[in-house]
């Protein structure tokens, strides 16, 4: 999968070195993003003539000539070196609709529908979603939102997940086969010492991550039916990745001391239990859900 550079968070009115704690923090999204799934980051053809807060990396200077220790200098060269270098060619993203700044990484990365990857030395960069134009070739320019990664955190890897396994597994037998990842998810997590209140809202937030780097998406409609005045349930379906097999539910326990999800086959019918993990317990009396 490939994430693109935001080029335009390279910018900074603050000297390098006021800015280095967001340098060092983006180094380590980067690594952790790589520990957990194979990724290909881009940048633009002129990254290395671009500066990075006013340093220019290519000649290790700042816009004043002067210069910063060589370990930093080393260390925004092992930066840069982790992206390869694409063309200055269509399609592009800009800020403003009048197109003047754009941006060939982003503008691919939106007609892709694959994430870019901030510095957060602006505030403005340190959110889900940036938005902006977006113009291909010379087509209509249109409004755009672009996935934006800008720190470590379990939502990320909703965007960096590779589903592609999903299409020769089959969701009752294999709910939840990407272990690993959500292993890396929910490593700092723990749902069993927590209050009730508090539980139940990290199995909601993390139930939606895990259920969704699993190939599972969560169906409204399915789950409204479920739900009533004293419990909301939350009800996720394999239909847009298990494509070789019929529907299935994966239904979030929020009784549970632990993440897990009652598994219902296309009919609603219970047929166990499925932990975070993958492991199953057997099927219980009157956890069928209803499906029309």
């Amino acid at each position: 999968m490939d994430i693109y550079l935001n080029d335009f968070s390279l910018y900074s009115d603050k000297d390098i070195l006021s800015n280095w704690s967001a340098i060092e923090k983006f180094y380590v999204l980067i690594q952790k993003l790589a520990e957990v799934s194979h990724l290909h980051f881009k940048g633009p053809k002129e990254l290395w003539n671009i500066p990075i807060s006013g340093f220019n990396v290519m000649t290790g200077n700042r816009s004043d000539k002067s210069n910063i220790p060589k370990d930093h200098c080393s260390f925004l060269r092992a930066i840069y070196a982790k992206f390869s270098l694409i063309n200055n060619e269509s399609p592009h993203f800009a800020e403003e609709v009048g197109m003047n700044t754009p941006s060939c990484t982003m503008g691919l990365a939106f007609h892709q529908s694959v994430p870019v990857i901030s510095f957060t030395f602006d505030d403005k960069y340190k959110k889900d979603l940036l938005t902006g134009w977006f113009r291909y070739i010379e087509n209509d320019i249109i409004e755009a939102k672009l996935k934006n990664l800008f720190e470590d955190k379990p939502s990320n890897y909703e965007f960096i997940a590779d589903l592609t396994p999903c299409k020769r597994l089959d969701p009752l037998k294999e709910p939840m086969w990407n272990k690993e990842l959500v292993k890396k998810i929910l490593e700092n997590v723990n749902f069993v010492d927590e209050d009730c209140k508090t539980r139940q809202a990290l199995l909601i937030k993390y139930g939606k991550i895990v259920a969704e780097v699993n190939g599972w998406t969560y169906n409204e409609k399915i789950s409204k039916l479920n739900s009533n005045s004293g419990q909301l349930r939350y009800i996720y379906d394999s239909s847009l990745s298990f494509l070789d097999y019929p529907i299935a539910y994966l239904s979030l326990d929020m009784e549970g001391p632990d993440l897990a999800f009652e598994l219902c086959n296309k009919k609603g019918s219970h047929l166990g239990e499925c932990s975070w993990n993958g492991s199953r317990k057997d099927r219980k009396m009157h956890h069928d859900i209803l499906v029309k």
